[in-house]
C-alpha cells in the first residue's frame, strides 16, 4: 500500500535552513513615542467616520492647495461649531476662533504646528504662516507654543501618492480635514466634457458628538468654498 505524504514524513528529522540573519529593535522614544501614544488613543477611543468628496482645483498651483484648504475651512467652520471643538469624553468645548493644525512631515516624524486665528487671515497670510511653520518644523526650531491649542487639523497626504487616505483625528479635537492627490481627468464642466484637475477631500469626524448630516453639510460647503477661492485667485 502506498504511504501517504504525512506517513512518509512521519519520524523523519527535517532541518530547515534559514536565510535570515539578525534583526534590530528600537524602543520608541521622544517624538516617535508621543506620536504612537496619540494615534493609539485616537484609534481606540474615537469612532471616526469619513466623508469623501471631490473638488475642482483646475488652474491652482499645487503648492497653493494647502493654504486654500485651510482658508476655506476657517471661513465656514463657525457655522459648524461641533467640528471646531474639543471633546474629552464627557464635555464638548466649542470655539469662536479657528486655530488650524497643519500636519508637517519631518525626519523625526509628523508634527502639527498651529496657524492661530486662521479665520481672521487671508489666503496669502495663511500661505506665509504655513511656509514659516513648515521650515521651522524641519529645522527643529518650533516652540511648545507653536504646537498647542489647535481646534481642527488639516493634513495633505496627497503628495505622497494614493488617491485617498483616511486620517486619524488628533484628540481632543473632533475633526480632521484631508486633501489628497489632485490629478487631471475628464469630467463634465459647464455642460461639456473637459479635462479638469480634481482632488479628493475628506472630512473625518468624531461620531460621538457630530452627526453625519452636519458633517455632510460641512463637506459640501467646504467644496464650494474651495472652488470659489480657486476662482477668485485665478481672476486676480
Amino acid at each position: 500500500m502506498r504511504r501517504s505524504s504525512a506517513q512518509q514524513l512521519e519520524g523523519m528529522s527535517l532541518t530547515v535552513k534559514s536565510e535570515q540573519h539578525g534583526h534590530s529593535s528600537v524602543r520608541l522614544q521622544g517624538m516617535r513615542r508621543a506620536i504612537a501614544n496619540q494615534m493609539a488613543k485616537s484609534h481606540a477611543e474615537i469612532p471616526g467616520v469619513h466623508i469623501i468628496d471631490e473638488v475642482d482645483v483646475s488652474g491652482l498651483p499645487l503648492s497653493r492647495l494647502l493654504p486654500v484648504i485651510v482658508t476655506a475651512t476657517s471661513c465656514i467652520i463657525r457655522k459648524y461649531s461641533h467640528l471646531n471643538a474639543h471633546f474629552d469624553g464627557e464635555e464638548l468645548t466649542t470655539f469662536d476662533y479657528c486655530n488650524v493644525g497643519i500636519a508637517v512631515d519631518t525626519d523625526d516624524g509628523l508634527v502639527v504646528p498651529v496657524i492661530r486665528s486662521a479665520n481672521e487671515k487671508s489666503v496669502v497670510e495663511i500661505a506665509q504662516d504655513i511656509d514659516d511653520l513648515a521650515l521651522r518644523a524641519r529645522e527643529k526650531a518650533l516652540t511648545p507654543t507653536d504646537m498647542k491649542n489647535a481646534t481642527i487639523t488639516v493634513t495633505s497626504p496627497g503628495k505622497r501618492g494614493g488617491i485617498i487616505a483616511t486620517p486619524l483625528i488628533n484628540p481632543p479635537q473632533t475633526a480632521i480635514i484631508g486633501v489628497h492627490r489632485a490629478f487631471e481627468r475628464p469630467t463634465v464642466h459647464e455642460g461639456s466634457i473637459q479635462v479638469r484637475k480634481i482632488a479628493n477631500v475628506t472630512t473625518t469626524f468624531d461620531h460621538r458628538v457630530i452627526d453625519g448630516a452636519e458633517a455632510g453639510d460641512f463637506t459640501i460647503e467646504l467644496v464650494h468654498q474651495i472652488e470659489a477661492t480657486v476662482r477668485h485667485l485665478a481672476n486676480r
